[in-house]
């Protein structure tokens, strides 16, 4: 037995160790004193903004563009920025597991890692948060859990969006007449309607689409049918297995053309093993490398806006792994916005 540790014991004093020096222990009054003396460097700086301050969306800074009521305007309604993040808190109309109005708070959460003077991407090698778009985080908007139909209202006066492309497990374009609407007309504004109600409204352009689609229709048929009266055509989840990503991106930008886009990307277009902090869940759905590699294909597409929808924090693992790829797709979906900017509507 002292013939095997033998070896081990002789190499023992060929090892040099890293040597570590720790700070000499100063008295509190020689503290006191030496502290009008230290500046923090630019290490610093990059190790402590991270924890520090408001939560807010990629350390961005922010800027209240609501105010404390529906009637009160925002103290940065005259502050000029060229692109907003902002949240929606709102789940009062899923159909399966509630929680999604904590997913502001956790997107934002799951993207303290990123710091914008520090978000140079390892494959462009550029970094959205320095180039010419001046980037703010504008708060959430203030919705009523109390009435989907005023909250639909009142998110209409914050962002009014033109849907063209949606990643989601299904496609929302649901008649409300099918999906709540047989309980009653309130019950038929709900998450699996919205796009349908859209289409009614005029805000669907005849060259939208949907990826990642891979649930259960309820009807055979007539969800197909009403899907595309809505304007919609389809990639199924699985297109990815013979198209690739080079080819859903092919189809993605022969749809939508040289209109402007509206990228609604659903948390649970992704597998539940890479996003299970969804209402509804869906397996059979896309990595999260994919996705990202499917928006970052898409550069060139002219993004005047985007949303990442459905996340619920609570049903998270301890890492965090949904609202870390939340955070992700969003900071995807700004660098195709940088990346080509749309001057506004006067």
């Amino acid at each position: 037995m002292h013939l095997h540790l033998l070896p081990i014991l002789l190499l023992l004093p060929l090892a040099q160790p890293r040597e570590i020096v720790f700070p000499p222990a100063s008295p509190v009054h020689l503290q006191q004193q030496q502290q009008h003396h230290h500046h923090l460097n630019d290490e610093d700086q990059f190790t402590v903004q991270r924890f520090r301050g408001l939560t807010t969306f990629a350390n961005l800074p922010y800027v209240d563009c609501f105010g404390g009521g529906e009637e009160e305007e925002g103290e940065g309604e005259g502050e000029r920025y060229d692109i907003a993040i902002l949240g929606a808190p709102f789940d009062t109309a899923v159909t399966a597991r509630p929680g999604a109005r904590y997913g502001p708070q956790g997107i934002r959460l799951g993207s303290q890692r990123i710091v914008p003077e520090a978000n140079w991407d390892m494959y462009t090698g550029e970094n959205s948060f320095v180039d010419w778009a001046k980037i703010v985080d504008c708060g959430d908007a203030p919705l009523t859990f109390l009435d989907n139909t005023v909250a639909l209202k009142q998110l209409d006066k914050a962002h009014k969006p033109d849907i063209s492309q949606e990643a989601d497990r299904m496609p929302d374009t649901w008649d409300p007449k099918v999906l709540g609407g047989g309980v009653s007309h309130y019950a038929g504004v709900n998450h699996g309607t919205f796009l349908h109600l859209a289409h009614e409204e005029g805000l669907i352009l005849n060259s939208s689409i949907h990826a990642g689609i891979r649930a259960p229709w309820i009807r055979p048929k007539g969800d197909l049918r009403n899907d595309l009266r809505c304007g919609f055509e389809i990639v199924k989840a699985r297109d990815l297995d013979r198209q690739g990503t080079a080819g859903v991106v092919k189809t993605l930008k022969e749809r939508v053309g040289n209109s402007n886009v509206y990228i609604s990307v659903d948390i649970d277009v992704l597998d539940p093993a890479f996003a299970p902090a969804t209402g509804t869940p869906e397996v059979g759905g896309w990595s999260t490398r994919e996705l990202l590699t499917i928006i970052d294909g898409l550069e060139g597409v002219k993004l005047i806006g985007a949303d990442v929808v459905e996340v619920a924090p609570i049903y998270d693992d301890a890492g965090g792994i949904t609202a870390l790829a939340a955070a992700e797709i969003a900071n995807s979906l700004l660098k195709l916005m940088v990346k080509t900017p749309v001057e506004a509507a006067a």
